[in-house]
Order: structure tokens, then sequence, then C-alpha cells
């Protein structure tokens, strides 16, 4: 049965939800139409919660900097795409509808610039909490990525 690292998960679910309160107070601070003293607000709105979840998995486990690092990344670059579908999907109508992702596009930019993409940045967070929760989750119940040589010795003499 695999044992639940509690720290570990709380290290890094913890970190990045310090980071999405982060990022929420600062979309807070801005209001459309944006100045450019604002865009410093708006880029830690996109980039506080995978760079404060960096941190946490840092300081819960040091040999995994690099996986950290790289899960990370592709959890800021990637979740951007997710948050903008889900604005071209979301902002025609008021709910998700399919139809609006393909079809409506134009008419859905130019609601989302309007809006000052509210549900874009919104919506990032959200999908940084829930890929940060699902992180924290794998590697809570993952002791290692690679097994210590002693350990590997240790099964191969039973």
């Amino acid at each position: 049965m695999t044992r639940f690292d509690f720290r570990t998960f709380l290290l890094i679910f913890g970190a990045a939800c310090v980071g999405a309160v982060w990022a929420t107070h600062q979309r807070s601070m801005t209001a459309p139409p944006y100045s450019e003293a604002q865009i410093p607000a708006l880029i830690w709105t996109v980039f506080a919660t995978p760079f404060a979840m960096f941190w946490g998995w840092f300081g819960a486990r040091r040999e995994e900097r690099w996986l950290a690092a790289f899960v990370c990344f592709c959890i800021y670059f990637l979740s951007t795409f997710i948050a903008a579908r889900y604005e071209t999907c979301v902002v025609v109508h008021g709910s998700f509808n399919l139809v609006s992702c393909f079809v409506e596009t134009e008419q859905a930019q130019a609601l989302a610039n309007a809006q000052g993409h509210r549900v874009y940045f919104e919506s990032i967070v959200a999908v940084h909490l829930i890929a940060a929760l699902v992180t924290a989750l794998q590697r809570a119940l993952k002791r290692r990525t690679m097994q210590d040589a002693s350990l590997q010795t240790a099964n191969e003499a039973t």
C-alpha cells in the first residue's frame, strides 16, 4: 500500500494556494481598460501560482528541483491556452458552449476584449489550482523520482 506524504502535499499545494491568493489580489488591483502600469499585476496573475508551487515543491523535495521546474513551467505555459480556449467557449453565451469555441471566435474575441478578458484571468487561476492539486497528490503518493542505490541493492538481495 502506498503511503501518503502529507508534508509534500501541504508544501506543494499550500504554496500554490498562497500563489493563487497573490494572483487574485494582483488581479483585483486592475480594471479594464488596462494601462501600462497595470501590466505587472496582470503578469503576476498568470505567473504567481506556478512560481509559488515551484518553491513549495523545492522545499518539499530538493532533489526533484529540475522536475519541479519543468512541471511548473509546463503548467504555466499550457494553462494559458486552456484558459484562453475556455474564455472563447464561455464569453458569448455566459455558459460553456462547445459551438462557440469553434464557430463564434470573432464575436468571442470582441466580447472578451470589451470585458478586459475577465473570464481568462479568473479561469487561469482555477486551472493553476487544479493542476497544483493533481501534481501535489501525485508527488505525495510517490516517494521518490528514482530509487537510491542502497535501496536497489537491498531489493536485489531479497
